[in-house]
């Protein structure tokens, strides 16, 4: 019996970045052996051919998404069933810091002082930003990084400004960032 461990060898193992990505695999592609047997299931194909529609709520039952097919197209839409409370709480909370009562709950300030909370977004319109903006990058992705979190806030300001709860609602961006563009439309740059 021979007790010494087998080591590997200096070489790095080598990643596939595709398998990162949220569109790989299942029925979405089909180089895999799971989605080339689904694609030849005709009765399954057919199921899907026509108009259909799915609907569920989430686990806080506030927001129902329903999936579907109609005309050859696939869709998905959601509602959310507390923006009228949201936007309450937005309104009281806002009030409020103008008056001047903080928020214990508030981040810091770069000076040091409490602040402030920024916005109160609904999940469905963080979505709606998030796809029509960053190509479907999700808000917990965008706030890692400072300027695509800085022009997410520049777009709340400026289209969803009755979620913002700064005083005077206006947001201090720290950083001076362009408006981004939606997807689909040109890119124009200004040039001096």
């Amino acid at each position: 019996m021979n007790n010494t461990p087998e080591y590997l060898d200096d070489t790095d193992p080598e990643k596939n970045h595709n398998y990162y990505r949220q569109d790989h695999g299942g029925m979405i592609t089909n180089h895999n052996g799971i989605a080339d047997k689904l694609l030849k299931n005709n009765d399954l194909y057919n199921a899907m051919k026509g108009n259909w529609t799915r609907t569920e709520t989430n686990k806080s039952k506030n927001i129902i998404t329903t999936t579907g097919r109609e005309d050859g197209k696939f869709y998905i839409k959601r509602e959310q069933l507390n923006i009228k409370r949201i936007l309450q709480d937005v309104k009281n909370y806002r009030e409020a810091a103008e008056r001047g009562i903080p928020d214990p709950m508030a981040p810091l300030m770069p000076d040091g002082t409490l602040g402030y909370k920024w916005m109160e977004l609904p999940k469905v319109i963080s979505i709606r930003i998030s796809d029509q903006y960053f190509g479907g990058l999700p808000w917990n992705a965008i706030k890692n990084d400072r300027t695509l979190k800085a022009q997410f806030y520049r777009v709340v300001e400026t289209e969803y400004p009755q979620y913002v709860c700064y005083p005077g609602g206006k947001l201090p961006i720290p950083v001076a960032v362009p408006y981004p563009t939606k997807s689909g439309e040109k890119k124009y740059f200004q040039g001096h």
